[in-house]
């Protein structure tokens, strides 16, 4: 059980995280919003390091 709620979150958290990120970075650019842009940029960094380090959990990594 586990290991399907891992990797369940592992997939969906940071496609969720990634693609908010995406439309609010998009949407900070094109509206000349910076402070947006940044945190779309933000928010598809962290997607990215959520993703590797529940990776590296759910498959009893280095971590």
């Amino acid at each position: 059980m586990k290991r399907l709620i891992s990797f369940l979150v592992t997939l969906l958290m940071p496609i969720i995280l990634i693609g908010g990120g995406g439309a609010l970075g998009g949407w900070g650019v094109t509206n000349d919003w910076p402070l947006l842009a940044w945190a779309g940029l933000a928010m598809i960094a962290g997607g990215v390091l959520w993703g590797l380090f529940l990776f590296f959990w759910a498959s009893e990594g280095p971590f």
